[in-house]
Parts: C-alpha cells; sequence; structure tokens
C-alpha cells in the first residue's frame, strides 16, 4: 500500500472520529480500515490512538469538565438501565452496562 499523503490521513482521522463518536468500537474501526484502506494493524492502531487523542482535545477545548462529564454519563448509563429492567429488556440492559 502506498504511503498516504497528510490530506488523506487527516481525511482518515476524521472518518475514524465519525465512527467512534457514533458508538462503534476500535475493533470494528479497525476492521474498516484493514478492509476500506487496506492499512496494516499497527498502523490502524496508530490512527485509533490520533483518533482519541484529537476527541480528548476537542473535549478539552470545549470547557466541559471531565469529571463532570464521567458523572453524567455515568448517571444517564444507570438511568437507562434502569428502565431496561423495568421493561425486562435485557438486550438494552447488557448494553448499558458494557
Amino acid at each position: 500500500m502506498p504511503c498516504a499523503t497528510a490530506t488523506e490521513t487527516a481525511k482518515q482521522v476524521e472518518n475514524l472520529q465519525e465512527m467512534i463518536l457514533a458508538g462503534q468500537s476500535n475493533t470494528r474501526c479497525l476492521a474498516f480500515m484493514r478492509q476500506t484502506w487496506g492499512v496494516f494493524r499497527a498502523q490502524g492502531y496508530r490512527l485509533i490512538k490520533r483518533v482519541w487523542a484529537q476527541i480528548k482535545d476537542d473535549i478539552n477545548k470545549s470547557g466541559i469538565d471531565g469529571q463532570e462529564l464521567l458523572s453524567w454519563s455515568i448517571q444517564t448509563l444507570m438511568a437507562a438501565a434502569g428502565q431496561a429492567m423495568q421493561q425486562k429488556n435485557p438486550g438494552t440492559l447488557v448494553a448499558c452496562i458494557r
């Protein structure tokens, strides 16, 4: 595979960021990169690492406190898990726990 240009790499990182923020796992993103772009596993992990660093920078720039974001996320997941238990929906409950 020929080496990607800086512009192509930036587009790849942007695509991966969208996938991760949409809820795709790192493993799924890695499989996508290998199939679509022909990226080797090691390069794929480097791209995923760049994506997570970019997401972290975006959160830091937004001014949101990390502890506040974490506590809000935990509270939201706990509420969703409670609702799933009330509705006897084991699939949703497992998804909340994961």
